[in-house]
């Protein structure tokens, strides 16, 4: 018996059909060839054969019911099957284009991308075809034959579901072993994964999700629309989800975390979506649960990879040239590169870093003084934190490798220089790892830069010291041109190998080079003014006898001041 808070009751209250006609009406269409539908007659003859299926169930005899209602049953079931079957025939015939360009290869990503965001969804039944079909599903669940109507929906819908899937040609992104993939390849497949999975969550699913409802909901069980939607788009949820399983699975390697960061930043803003669709069920097993077990597992992989990385630029063993020139090490642009795909997912990262890395880094414990306060920064800042420390401390001992130990702090004054100066352009990162600690990166660059002065400046001023100039003979002091002379060669020497060696050398930074340059010049050039301007009459003597004597001054203070100005890091530019 009908509920009479259903809309078919209410449906059927308003016939005025007798038993007979009922009768008379479902013989007819019984004789009536298959390939005929009442559907196609109008909303009145339908109205009619519903009814009239109804009314028999509600006053016929026992007999009448095995002998009528197994033959409107099977009316309807058909009927059903062929009206649904129509809701994709025109759809699928029309063509689609990520499936025409069969020779289009799996990394053309622009034009993947421009195919999943114009790829057309199926428009969705009319009312009219909805009302049908709900009444339909409404009488074989009042005869007690939902399960058959549930059976064709789902013979129907899911290959339907599966021919729409199979267009999208993610069976070509191959989930398995996807460490094996070089990684610009990798991150088109999760590209193209994250395009298709936007056509299919919040519209194929979607719709399909809509669909089961508008007919099943409230008949049977009260999860049948769910179990109908679960059973339609199930194989193919699963298929999806896998290649994102996958990768979580793969232990990537710590320089793939751009790529791992685009996956887990895309299932976050589809996590919503996919929990209204697949809610999380008590045994752990279902869809939604799945997919949430992806997400946290690439979480963790995220955080792994970080730790791994900072191992990784610890223990990197790439080669200086004493030819170099001290320039900015390749290590370095490519540690700044990777902290800046850091920053450009800091939102999700920071919610998802809540543990706070170690202070050691395979078994050694970073020196407090690479550091900032560690109980002032986030999670992520002491990532990055550590990251720019270890960093630090690889390049240290790579510039004990120069020959010339003055190179060797130019090196780390560039390398330290190249990190201030790119996380003075971001204001994200300069958030994250603090002023104060970027004031303290860049106390090291001056250090360094002192450093270099010192071992470069105090060659030359060396040799304008007064000490074992001047002796004393019978209570007169006078100058040892023996001494002078000695000091004056070693001037030159020292002025000629700085030129040729430094000259080569470089400073990228203008300003630090400016900066450099003044500071030298303003060392040595008083200093060389006032050893020329004491022992001038040694070099200007005319008196033969002392002209034999006379200390050769090969360079001038105008010859300093270009030797530092000009010649000095002329490779990285004036």
């Amino acid at each position: 018996m009908f509920k009479k808070a259903s809309l078919l009751y209410n449906f059927v209250m308003g016939s005025s059909q007798s038993r007979e006609s009922a009768v008379a009406l479902i013989n007819q269409w019984n004789s009536e060839p298959r390939e005929l539908l009442i559907f196609d007659k109008g909303r009145d003859e339908a109205s009619q054969y519903l009814q009239a299926v109804v009314k028999i169930q509600q006053t016929a005899s026992a007999e009448e019911l095995q002998q009528i209602i197994p033959m409107a049953i099977n009316r309807l079931k058909l009927e059903f099957q062929r009206v649904l079957n129509r809701q994709g025939e025109s759809y699928l015939t029309v063509s689609n284009t990520i499936t025409e360009l069969s020779t289009t290869t799996i990394t053309d990503i622009s034009y993947y991308q421009s195919r999943y965001e114009d790829f057309v969804m199926y428009e969705a039944p009319t009312t009219e075809v909805v009302d049908y079909l709900r009444k339909i599903a409404e009488i074989m669940n009042a005869c007690g034959h939902l399960e058959a109507c549930i059976d064709v929906y789902i013979s129907v819908r899911k290959p339907f579901v599966r021919i729409i899937f199979d267009r999208l040609r993610l069976d070509e992104l191959k989930a398995g072993d996807t460490k094996k993939f070089l990684s610009e390849e990798l991150k088109v497949r999760i590209e193209r994964w994250i395009g298709a999975t936007k056509a299919c969550v919040p519209k194929l699913f979607l719709k399909e999700k809509l669909f089961a409802e508008q007919i099943f909901s409230g008949l049977g069980r009260t999860s049948t629309h769910v179990e109908c939607f679960l059973n339609v788009v199930k194989d193919v949820a699963v298929s999806l989800f896998s290649f994102a399983e996958s990768v979580s699975l793969s232990r990537q390697s710590s320089e793939r975390l751009n790529v791992v960061l685009i996956l887990y930043d895309a299932m976050l803003s589809l996590m919503p979506d996919v929990n209204s669709l697949f809610p999380l069920d008590q045994t752990g097993k279902g869809i939604g649960n799945s997919f949430a077990a992806t997400c946290s597992k690439l979480g963790d992989e995220i955080g792994r990879m970080l730790s791994d990385f900072e191992d990784v630029v610890l223990n990197e063993i790439s080669t200086i040239s004493n030819n170099d020139g001290g320039r900015v090490h390749q290590l370095t642009k490519n540690v700044v590169g990777y902290i800046n795909v850091i920053t450009n997912y800091k939102t999700v990262l920071m919610k998802l870093l809540q543990s706070r890395p170690s202070k050691i880094v395979q078994d050694k414990k970073l020196p407090d003084d690479l550091l900032r306060d560690p109980k002032s920064l986030t999670p992520l800042s002491l990532h990055l934190v550590l990251i720019i420390a270890v960093l630090q401390l690889n390049l240290d001992n790579k510039s004990k490798y120069y020959k010339e130990a003055s190179l060797g702090h130019l090196f780390m004054m560039n390398n330290v220089n190249y990190i201030v100066l790119k996380s003075k352009e971001s204001q994200v990162l300069q958030d994250l790892i603090g002023v104060d600690y970027l004031n303290k990166l860049n106390g090291y660059v001056k250090g360094a830069m002192i450093s270099y002065q010192d071992l470069t400046c105090g060659i030359l001023l060396k040799c304008l010291e007064e000490e074992g100039i001047y002796v004393t003979q019978c209570c007169t002091s006078r100058v040892s041109t023996g001494t002078l002379r000695s000091n004056v060669r070693n001037f030159n020497a020292a002025f000629e190998k700085i030129k040729s060696l430094q000259s080569s050398w470089e400073v990228p930074d203008p300003s630090l080079r400016e900066e450099l340059r003044r500071s030298m010049l303003n060392r040595l050039k008083p200093e060389y003014e006032r050893f020329l301007e004491r022992h001038k009459n040694h070099f200007e003597s005319t008196n033969f006898f002392q002209q034999a004597q006379k200390t050769d001054v090969k360079y001038t203070v105008q010859d300093l001041q270009v030797l530092i100005e000009e010649n000095l890091f002329s490779r990285s530019g004036s």
